[in-house]
């Protein structure tokens, strides 16, 4: 259990949000330029209020981290509600392995929590922070949870390991996040603007044959949040190329819209541009 109670922590949060909104202005300026150009139809004062609630709603995240730190399994359980739980099921009973696309929506990292919910084994790619301390923190949340994480530039070894073994696996990839531009990205049109997205998830499911399952994670209260899962495809090596990118891309846009505050807007998202002599995509 963390030291102070939870309904502390959530105190805690309305001063954070005080203090990095209004008097830091955390990222201010990029937040604002995402959501304009996000949402253009949107006036000046709906984009304030939503960048307040995002604000908000980060700064739980950040208490509800701490608590996901020390938490025990009977407290944890019952803070994550999974919605069409059959989806997993069905594919368990086929001893599928799945690869699990989330975002940077919601609390992401309540997302490991699903492998004490469920029969699979949990696995979560990640890419190393540059803050040792930081990077600590959330290796510890995951490997609390129950997930085993590998980190990105191992992920293709340590499928082929996981996939020998007899234990389903479940594979956490947090997917929209901007490609570095020197990598081979795919372009796609998201949230109205052109965007180069990851690959790696497409290749990994085809690769290994592997299932592709979308979830989102919406809060249904501080500290409690539903996951929504969506088949993407049990056929992965029979989809076309970039479909299964472009299907999760297509559905987080429709969990963004429908909840805004709730994704990662601080992120600089669209700070590549597309060079129209050799996109591959809109």
């Amino acid at each position: 259990m963390t030291l102070l109670p939870l309904k502390l922590l959530f105190l805690i949060s309305e001063l954070i949000t005080f203090v990095v909104f209004h008097i830091i202005g955390y990222r201010k300026k990029v937040v604002y330029n995402n959501l304009t150009k996000s949402f253009p139809n949107y006036n000046s004062e709906k984009i304030k209020f939503i960048a307040r609630k995002y604000y908000r709603h980060m700064s739980v995240m950040m208490v509800e981290n701490i608590y996901l730190r020390f938490v025990s399994d009977t407290r944890f359980k019952p803070r994550l509600i999974i919605e069409n739980k059959q989806i997993f099921d069905q594919l368990f009973e086929k001893k599928k392995n799945i690869v699990v696309m989330l975002a940077h929506f919601g609390n992401w990292e309540f997302a490991a929590g699903l492998s004490k919910l469920l029969p699979y084994k949990g696995a979560a790619v990640y890419k190393e922070l540059s803050s040792p301390v930081f990077d600590k923190i959330y290796y510890d949340i995951r490997s609390r949870l129950g997930v085993l994480p590998i980190e990105m530039k191992e992920v293709f070894r340590k499928v082929y390991q996981l996939n020998l073994e007899q234990e389903p696996f479940m594979l956490f990839m947090v997917a929209d996040q901007a490609p570095v531009q020197s990598e081979n990205a795919h372009w796609i049109n998201f949230l109205n603007q052109p965007a180069n997205v990851f690959l790696g998830s497409e290749k990994l499911a085809k690769k290994f044959d592997l299932p592709v399952v979308y979830i989102e994670l919406m809060r249904v209260k501080k500290g409690v949040y539903r996951v929504k899962p969506t088949l993407i495809t049990d056929s992965p090596q029979q989809t076309k190329p970039f479909e299964i990118t472009e299907t999760y891309f297509s559905l987080l846009e429709q969990s963004i819209k429908n909840a805004p505050r709730y994704w990662l807007w601080s992120h600089r998202r669209w700070k590549h541009q597309p060079d129209l002599t050799s996109a591959s995509g809109a």
